[in-house]
């Protein structure tokens, strides 16, 4: 993933850094519509040269002072703001550094015994960090 992106400064400069505790599901995409024809034929228009890389974090145990930090990064409006803004996040398996944004809502779980984890988070990867 890392040869296909450019370098872009994050909007916020923090790096998200929690490892995932499940396999990290990446998904490659171009931005491209596909038509298909009365024929059988099809034609496929690009909208743009660039790849599309999306990550899926999941934590099915975090810490108190991790959840807390992921929830921070989430909802405050002078961090990531939601979807709004880009952070650092650093594949751990890579060992490289990706701009990214998040792409999902967040869900949190609090059980008995506080016990806490992390749904599936998902990340667009918008470049490499300078």
């Amino acid at each position: 993933m890392y040869r296909y992106l450019t370098v872009k400064t994050a909007d916020y400069d923090y790096t998200l850094d929690i490892p995932s505790q499940v396999s990290l599901p990446q998904t490659g995409d171009k931005n491209q519509v596909i038509h298909d024809f009365d024929d059988y034929s099809v034609a496929v228009v690009g909208l743009s040269s660039g790849s599309i890389f999306e990550i899926q974090l999941q934590w099915s145990y975090v810490s108190e002072s991790n959840k807390d930090i992921i929830m921070d990064l989430w909802h405050n409006s002078s961090k990531a703001d939601g979807r709004r803004r880009t952070f650092y996040w650093k594949h751990l398996i890579q060992n490289k550094t990706y701009t990214v944004r998040f792409t999902s809502p967040l869900t949190t779980e609090e059980r008995p015994g506080n016990i806490m984890s992390v749904q599936t988070l998902s990340l667009r990867v918008e470049g490499n960090k300078p």
